[in-house]
């Protein structure tokens, strides 16, 4: 048996949590469709309530891992006890908002400047995504894409992979000088890299590859800056949510490809995440504390 801290553990450790993920959605998601086809129903027009009920079976799995990592707490989780006990209440709250508010604007320039290359086109695997995601109505995928697959998908990629890519790189007896600091935080960095490139990869498309890649590093940073993952969940809510009201309501009918509204909405966006981004480090830097927070 390989010892706890052997780089063949570790890394497995690191890997399993998501083998286990793929395997209960997608056995969950054939169990579900099965039914469905007995029933009588179309599983490509009920796809999003399918996914939502195996995003609901996959949860409870996930969620032992990530208890499991704060029953006895880790390096990482313990760095993120401590960094949450730094914030009010207040700080909290306003993370959050910042935070929802900063992954709506980066998911939707995002959306935007992919839309200026032509990658969605060349991506069969994003065009079968996009049909089957956008076929059922807009109940499931507030539910499904808004809230509950954000959840899951930020309990496993950022709670359990990037914690864990964190306990890997970062010794239990860090450095407190200012270069084991910095020599920590980039170890974080990388850390961020990974779980993100991860997240990316396995969406198993060039186009949320892409997308995903970029957001799951900013989702990372939110959740250091938090202390906790409600953060990047709130941000990933806010990123689903834009992409939901853009294909279903007309809120934003008057941004389409090609016209001067499109770039000036992609650059106020970008704009606007970017600013967000600077006010949720400035208040970072907040050193009120909240012993019992």
């Amino acid at each position: 048996m390989l010892p706890k801290n052997s780089p063949i553990f570790k890394s497995w450790n690191v890997i399993y949590p998501v083998f286990i993920y793929f395997v209960v959605t997608n056995l969950s998601m054939s169990l579900f469709t099965i039914f469905a086809v007995f029933l009588g129903a179309d599983p490509k027009e009920q796809y999003m309530m399918l996914q939502t009920a195996s995003v609901a079976v996959t949860i409870p799995f996930i969620a032992r891992y990530y208890q499991k990592d704060q029953a006895e707490p880790t390096v990482f989780w313990k760095h993120m006890q401590l960094e949450l006990r730094k914030k009010t209440m207040a700080v909290k709250i306003a993370n959050g908002v910042l935070m929802f508010l900063a992954g709506a604007a980066v998911g939707a320039a995002l959306n935007n400047i992919l839309m200026f290359t032509n990658l969605e086109e060349i991506s069969q695997g994003y065009q079968e995504v996009n049909e089957y995601f956008f076929a059922g109505g807009i109940l499931f995928e507030l539910l499904g894409a808004c809230i509950l697959t954000p959840f899951l998908e930020e309990l496993l990629y950022r709670s359990v992979v990037y914690g864990r890519l964190c306990d890997m790189m970062i010794s239990e007896h860090g450095e407190e000088t200012e270069t084991g600091k910095k020599q920590e935080w980039l170890k974080r960095i990388l850390a961020m890299v990974i779980s993100a490139l991860l997240f990316g990869v396995l969406h198993m498309n060039l186009v949320q590859f892409v997308y995903a890649g970029i957001l799951g590093i900013l989702l990372a940073w939110f959740m250091e800056k938090t202390g906790h993952f409600y953060g990047a969940f709130l941000a990933h809510m806010g990123a689903n949510l834009i992409s939901v009201l853009r294909v279903e309501t007309k809120v934003f009918s008057w941004m389409e490809p090609g016209n001067t509204a499109f770039v000036v909405a992609t650059a106020i966006f970008a704009a606007a995440g970017f600013l967000l981004i600077v006010v949720i480090q400035l208040l970072s830097m907040c050193k009120s504390q909240n012993v019992q927070g």
